[in-house]
């Protein structure tokens, strides 16, 4: 069994707390990558497509 693993995919909670703003902010923001919708109330999003996503758009 291993710990410490790194996830593959992230709740827009859990996204919401590592980059420290709202759900509101990443849900409706047209640019942010599309999730997986596993079932009626639950999505995931594919944290490789999210760090893209943050690369692309970091200020330099």
């Amino acid at each position: 069994m291993q710990l410490n693993t790194i996830q593959k995919y992230y709740s827009l909670d859990e996204l919401a707390l590592m980059l420290g703003c709202s759900k509101n902010t990443l849900r409706y923001n047209p640019k942010f990558p599309k999730g997986i919708q596993l079932s009626k109330r639950r999505t995931v999003y594919d944290i490789t497509e999210v760090k893209s996503y943050l690369e692309s758009n970091r200020v330099q």
